[in-house]
């Protein structure tokens, strides 16, 4: 999937772009993206499921842009299910923890690693802000 170092000016230019799944199958358009409040890296594609579902997130490292449309190392059901976001809203360390237990990454590695040892309710991701 997605480079480690991805950077905010890649990832920016996926906002709007169709989303896929593993098999295939359309998961929504990309509606946002969640950097870290400390470095500003991109940790997150927020991704808009449909006009009444909502959005969730997928780590930006288990994505990838090809032809113009984002590939997500996921299926449509774990998407779906899980947890859900505004794009506008901040992510606390509880919050993306949650993510990062529903997409299965392992406790003590990756953003969980990062994520450790941080107040429950301290802002660890917010909105790239996206210049017009």
């Amino acid at each position: 999937m997605a480079e480690a170092g991805t950077s905010l000016g890649e990832a920016i230019e996926w906002l709007e772009m169709p989303v896929d799944g593993l098999s295939g199958k359309n998961l929504g358009r990309v509606a946002g993206i969640h950097v870290d409040a400390t470095d500003g890296q991109p940790r997150w594609v927020l991704i808009r499921l449909g006009p009444l579902a909502g959005c969730t997130a997928i780590p930006v490292e288990h994505v990838a842009e090809v032809a113009e449309r984002v590939w997500a190392g996921y299926e449509r059901d774990a998407v779906q299910k899980a947890p859900r976001f505004k794009p506008e809203d901040s992510l606390t360390a509880s919050q993306e923890l949650e993510l990062v237990e529903h997409f299965g990454s392992g406790k003590g590695r990756g953003r969980a690693a990062e994520l450790a040892g941080r107040d429950a309710d301290e802002t660890t991701a917010v909105p790239a802000e996206v210049e017009d």
